[in-house]
C-alpha cells in the first residue's frame, strides 16, 4: 500500500471536513472506513460521484454519516487512485477518520505531497505547481486571477514554445554537423543569431512583466504624508473603510506608521498612515518622522495631504519635498467642508499633477482620488510572471541567448555558441520542471499546506 492521507479542508470546526487519500490501495482502504448505503465497492463506483454512507473507525463503529467519492487514475488530481471523504467538520470526526486511515496502513501526507505526486505523474509542471500555491495564498481577486491564468498554462505554454524554438535551432546545427552527406539546408549563423535574439527579447518582456507583478504579489503600496492635523488619519480611515487610525485635534497623534489593507476592483492596496512632518518635539516624534520618510521611499504612490482651511506653510513644503522621484505624486486638499484658504493651483505649483479637493471627515469627494488609485492597478493581459524563481531563470536564459547569438554572429567556435544556448535551454527547462533537480522541486512544494 502506498497511500497518503491528510485533512484537506479549512480551519475546524467547519460545516464540512475533507479527508483526502491518494495512492495505490486508496480504494481498498476507503472500503474499510466508509460503508456506502448502496453497498457498491469503491472499484465499481462511478468516477467522481458522491455516495452517501457511514464513516467507521478501525473497530467498525460509526463516527459520522457523510459522503465519499472515488477519483480513478489517471483522471485524478494526483494522477493516482484518489478518494475523498466529506464528513462533518468536527475536530473529533476528522481526528477519528485520520487515525483510522493511519491504523489501516496509510501514512501522513507531507506538505504539498499531493501536488508533488501530481507533478511526478505528469499532471502539472512546476509552473502550474507554483501557481497552485499562489492561488492558495492569494490575498486579492487580482492575485487569484493571475494565479488561475498560470494554472491554466499561460506561463508553461509560452516558455515551452520559446524553449522549442531554441532547441530547433540547436537541432539544425547538430544535424548539419553529424550528417554531412545528407541533403540538409546549411546552418545560417546570421539567421540563428536573429532567432536567439528574438527569443531573448521575448524573455525580457516576460521579465518586465515580473517587475510589474509586484503589485499583484504584495499589493500596491500607498503612503499618506503631510503636516500634523492636515487630516492624514481621517483620509487613511476613509480609504480603509473604517476607523483604523486614531483621529484627534492634538498635533503629533500618529507617532508610528499605521498600516491597513483594502481592495479596489479586486486589487490589494497597502495603505500607510505616517507621522506628521514638522520640527519634532520629542525623540518618539523624531523617530516617527524618520519612518514617514522611509515609508514614502518604498511606496508606489504617495498622497500628500494639505489642510485646505489654512494657507500653505513651510511644513507643507517639507512634506511635499519628501516624495521621491519616480512614484505617483498625488495631493489632497482636505477639509473642503470648511472655508478653503488653499487653492489647487497653489498646490500644483509644488510639483503635483494630480490634485484633489475633498473632505475626509464626511468622506465626500473621494471618487476622483479612487479613480487615480484604480489607474495604478497593473494590466493582467498577456503572460504575467509572479515567481521570483522563474524571473531569475528568465534573466539567466536571456543573457545566455544573447551571448550565444553574439558568438554565432562573430564566427566564434561552435563550442562557444552551443555552450551558452544549452545553458539557456537548461534555465528554461528549470522553469517548467523539465530539467529541474529534486532540491528545486522540494523547495517549491515546501510552500504548500498539508493536504494539498
Amino acid at each position: 500500500m502506498n497511500v497518503i492521507a491528510a485533512y484537506s479542508g479549512g480551519a475546524l470546526p467547519a460545516a464540512i471536513g475533507i479527508i483526502r487519500l491518494s495512492g495505490e490501495g486508496s480504494f481498498t482502504l476507503l472500503d474499510k472506513m466508509f460503508k456506502p448505503k448502496c453497498r457498491v465497492p469503491s472499484e465499481k463506483r462511478d468516477h467522481a460521484k458522491l455516495y452517501y454512507g457511514k464513516l467507521v473507525n478501525a473497530d467498525g463503529q460509526t463516527v459520522d454519516l457523510c459522503t465519499a467519492a472515488c477519483f480513478k487514475a489517471p483522471h485524478s488530481y494526483t494522477g493516482e487512485d484518489m478518494a475523498e471523504i466529506y464528513c462533518h467538520g468536527s475536530s473529533a470526526v476528522v481526528d477519528a477518520a485520520l487515525k483510522t486511515a493511519l491504523r489501516l496502513g496509510a501514512k501522513s501526507a507531507e506538505p504539498g505531497e499531493f501536488t508533488r505526486r501530481a507533478f511526478l505523474n505528469g499532471k502539472l509542471d512546476l509552473c502550474k505547481a507554483e501557481a497552485t500555491a499562489d492561488l492558495i495564498y492569494s490575498t486579492s481577486e487580482l492575485s487569484a486571477r493571475a494565479a488561475a491564468s498560470q494554472l491554466s498554462g499561460s506561463v508553461s505554454n509560452e516558455i515551452s514554445a520559446l524553449r522549442e524554438t531554441v532547441a530547433a535551432a540547436l537541432a539544425h546545427f547538430y544535424a548539419v554537423c553529424d550528417y554531412t552527406d545528407e541533403d540538409i539546408d546549411p546552418f545560417d549563423c546570421e539567421k540563428a543569431a536573429e532567432t536567439l535574439d528574438s527569443v531573448a527579447d521575448s524573455l525580457d518582456r516576460l521579465y518586465d512583466g515580473f517587475l510589474r507583478s509586484g503589485a499583484v504579489r504584495e499589493g500596491i503600496r500607498i503612503a499618506v504624508i503631510g503636516k500634523p492635523n492636515a487630516g492624514k488619519s481621517s483620509l487613511f480611515n476613509a480609504l480603509a473603510g473604517f476607523d483604523r487610525a486614531i483621529v484627534t485635534s492634538e498635533a503629533g497623534t500618529t507617532r508610528d506608521v499605521v498600516e491597513e489593507v483594502f481592495t479596489l476592483d479586486g486589487a490589494l492596496f497597502r495603505l500607510s498612515d505616517t507621522a506628521g512632518i514638522r520640527d519634532a518635539e520629542s525623540l518618539a516624534e523624531e523617530m516617527g518622522i524618520k519612518l514617514s520618510r522611509e515609508t514614502a521611499e518604498k511606496a508606489q504612490c504617495v498622497i500628500c495631504v494639505f489642510d485646505g482651511s489654512a494657507p500653505l506653510s513651510d511644513e507643507d513644503k517639507k512634506a511635499a519635498a519628501l516624495i521621491p522621484e519616480g512614484v505617483c505624486r498625488c495631493a489632497v486638499i482636505n477639509k473642503s467642508d470648511l472655508p478653503l484658504k488653499l487653492s489647487e493651483k497653489t498646490v500644483s505649483e509644488l510639483g503635483f499633477e494630480n490634485v484633489f479637493t475633498l473632505s475626509a471627515k464626511d468622506r465626500s469627494g473621494l471618487s476622483p482620488l479612487l479613480e487615480l488609485l484604480r489607474s495604478l492597478i497593473p494590466d493582467l493581459s498577456g503572460t504575467l510572471i509572479t515567481s521570483p524563481r522563474q524571473a531569475a531563470l528568465l534573466k539567466t536564459a536571456a543573457e545566455a541567448l544573447r551571448l550565444s547569438a553574439g558568438s554565432a554572429q562573430s564566427g566564434m567556435t561552435a563550442d562557444a555558441f552551443l555552450s551558452d544556448a544549452e545553458r539557456a535551454l537548461s534555465a528554461l527547462g528549470k522553469i517548467t520542471g523539465d530539467t529541474a533537480d529534486a532540491d528545486i522541486a522540494s523547495e517549491i512544494f515546501s510552500r504548500f499546506c498539508v493536504g494539498k
